[in-house]
């Protein structure tokens, strides 16, 4: 419990008028004394009686970077008292003003900024309030603990307690338009001889009406008396594109031989840069899968970080994986589609084409969020 601004100059005037009486004898400073003190007294125990309250935040829907949302916290305490809210935030997420919200950065003595970063709401515990944020990158960002000032009415005295809520904020990728050409070319992967060739011979059965004359087996049927046809292993999903994302091997080259350096700017230049290649790595790789999927393809993508499987209509597990996804050498896996960043740029290889990222989408300014219905599924 410590004094607020207030509460200081109430605490001074107080003494003031102590000192004055003592050394003067004016009885009339009695009458700023007593009830300066009375009201310090009052909100000592009001702040000290105030039970520390159960927090709730509720977050905004998962989007892409630079979408505003809206988070709200709720404060839930036995009985209602004056109370300010200061969540903390990664360094990531940028908050805005709404309903009264203010952010809050810190920095070291050198003015470099540090990991305290705070939305800062003015509120009562009666009564929920709510700040708006802004991501700048894709990812999963924690954002809590939550501190609770607690102030008496008159804002003399407050009390800071900490409520360990966290919760994390997942971030898509952007996902920029592709042009039609390219899109149609895409289409093509899924009428490719891939999904209309038939595999491996399985077994012989006796024909039944309907059966395709090709497939009779003419041998075993002159040894048998009877029609015998060959079945296939059936491709569990003619439809389905492969797609691997990873990022140039020789940047990761580049990277473990920077990390082995002394210099710890040098390290640190070389994660932002690993972390821009996966950027773009993801970004790339959720406009290509989000194209398959509009035009009823399913997809299945393997990124340095795991493979995820999406169909149509299920597209949340896709970019949950594409939000998280690391930075490493492109999968050595049988696949329909590569996507390959270097830096800033990525390319997208397939039907035995390459073709840098930037040339296949519309425009510079054209990019779209996906969809509630593309992120519910």
């Amino acid at each position: 419990m410590r004094p607020t601004r207030r509460g200081y100059t109430v605490g001074i005037v107080v003494l003031g008028a102590l000192a004055l009486g003592a050394l003067f004898g004016a009885r009339a400073l009695d009458a700023v004394v007593i009830p300066g003190a009375l009201a310090l007294v009052a909100a000592a125990v009001q702040v000290w009686r105030a039970p520390t309250p159960e927090v709730q935040r509720t977050l905004p829907p998962a989007d892409v970077p630079g979408v505003t949302g809206t988070v709200e916290v709720t404060l839930d305490a036995p009985s209602s008292y004056p109370a300010t809210v200061r969540d903390r935030l990664p360094p990531s997420i940028d908050s805005g003003a709404s309903g009264g919200a203010q952010a809050v950065s810190s920095g070291d003595a050198g003015g470099a900024s540090t990991a305290t970063h705070e939305a800062v709401v003015a509120g009562a515990t009666d009564a929920d309030v709510t700040y708006e944020i802004t991501p700048q990158r894709r990812g999963e960002h924690e954002l809590g603990p939550v501190s609770v000032v607690v102030t008496d009415v008159l804002g003399l005295l407050k009390r800071t307690t900490t409520v360990d809520e966290r919760d994390g904020l997942v971030v898509f990728p952007a996902v920029g338009v592709l042009s039609e050409g390219v899109q149609a070319d895409l289409r093509t992967l899924t009428q490719s001889p891939r999904a209309n060739r038939r595999e491996e011979f399985d077994d012989l059965r006796e024909y039944v009406r309907g059966d395709a004359l090709r497939d009779v087996h003419w041998k075993s049927s002159a040894k048998r008396g009877n029609l015998m046809v060959r079945e296939f292993t059936a491709e569990a999903d003619p439809d389905q594109v492969r797609v691997v994302a990873g990022i140039e091997s020789s940047r990761g080259a580049d990277r473990e031989h920077t990390t082995a350096s002394k210099s710890t700017t040098a390290v640190g230049e070389a994660a932002d840069t690993a972390d821009d290649a996966a950027d773009t790595m993801a970004e790339a790789a959720a406009t290509v899968c989000l194209s398959l999927l509009r035009d009823g393809a399913s997809v299945a993508l393997t990124t340095p970080s795991g493979c995820v499987e999406a169909t149509p209509g299920t597209t949340r597990p896709l970019l949950d994986h594409l939000a998280v996804a690391g930075a490493g050498p492109v999968p050595t896996r049988e696949s329909d589609v590569v996507v390959v960043a270097d830096g800033e740029s990525a390319s997208i290889r397939f039907d035995g084409r390459e073709h840098r990222f930037e040339e296949l989408t519309t425009g510079a300014g054209d990019t779209a969020a996906p969809t509630a219905q593309e992120v519910t599924g």
